[in-house]
């Protein structure tokens, strides 16, 4: 059985009455900078992705965790968004690990209802609980599928001009910056030894990267499957690679503890 609804509130969040005072407070403490991110934050309200019990709780900037249900912590979905800057309408976006729909919803809100717009997660009933989410704000252009990202055949699928990863890939998953198109971003964590690295992924060329080391996070992992099967993005089947001819050019930035 799933665990009971967990929580984690600090003293000053219990103030955040709504959206756009979780949104204020982000700006006032320097976690959204940008005037069209701010924007896309204020026009997509976290609580309309979380469950009725917990809705108390949907403004603090804390991660949430009820059952297979999950919500990052607000200022980890800011940072993941300016570093996905520009994006513009139709750009294409993958969300893996996609949980409730939240960060779907607020990228569509800078690439449009004509964008493609996909998510993938392992769980039915989370799909299941995002594509209610979204269809109740009339967006219909996010699509979500029940999958596995480590049964993904890169040869065979899309490729998208931006991608974020909700859970932390493991070590050898670097062939997922293949799902890029040429002058496409990803952003996500990364497993390096006992760490894990928040990197923002740039791909140069078809087979050069500029990865750029964004800080030290702590998120969950990303599922990996007992055995392999086979499942699909869209209409295109998946089952892993390898990627020993990708050529990383790697920045360090300072390390910056972030909690998902």
């Amino acid at each position: 059985m799933d665990a009971a609804p967990w929580f984690m509130v600090h003293p000053q969040d219990r103030q955040l009455r709504s959206n756009d005072d979780m949104v204020d407070e982000m700006v006032r403490s320097g976690s959204l900078t940008l005037e069209a991110c701010i924007q896309a934050f204020k026009h997509v309200d976290r609580q309309h992705f979380w469950t009725s019990e917990g809705a108390r709780y949907a403004y603090t900037d804390t991660p949430l965790r009820n059952g297979r249900l999950h919500l990052s912590a607000p200022h980890i979905y800011a940072k993941a968004l300016e570093s996905l800057m520009p994006l513009r309408q139709g750009m294409s976006f993958l969300n893996i690990g996609s949980g409730t729909g939240y960060f779907n919803s607020i990228v569509a809100e800078l690439t449009g209802p004509l964008a493609t717009n996909q998510g993938v997660e392992v769980w039915e009933d989370t799909v299941r609980h995002a594509e209610k989410c979204v269809g109740a704000l009339q967006k219909s252009h996010i699509q979500f599928q029940v999958g596995n990202i480590y049964h993904l055949d890169v040869n065979l699928s899309s490729r998208y001009d931006r991608i974020y990863l909700g859970a932390c890939a493991n070590s050898k998953s670097k062939y997922l910056y293949r799902l890029l198109q040429v002058g496409g971003i990803l952003i996500g964590p990364f497993q390096m030894g006992h760490s894990q690295q928040l990197r923002r992924v740039v791909r140069i060329s078809e087979t050069q990267f500029k990865v750029e080391i964004l800080g030290s996070v702590q998120f969950a992992s990303l599922l990996e499957p007992e055995a392999p099967r086979h499942a699909s993005i869209g209409a295109h089947p998946m089952a892993s690679i390898p990627a020993s001819d990708i050529e990383e050019e790697v920045d360090d930035d300072d390390e910056d503890e972030g909690v998902p």
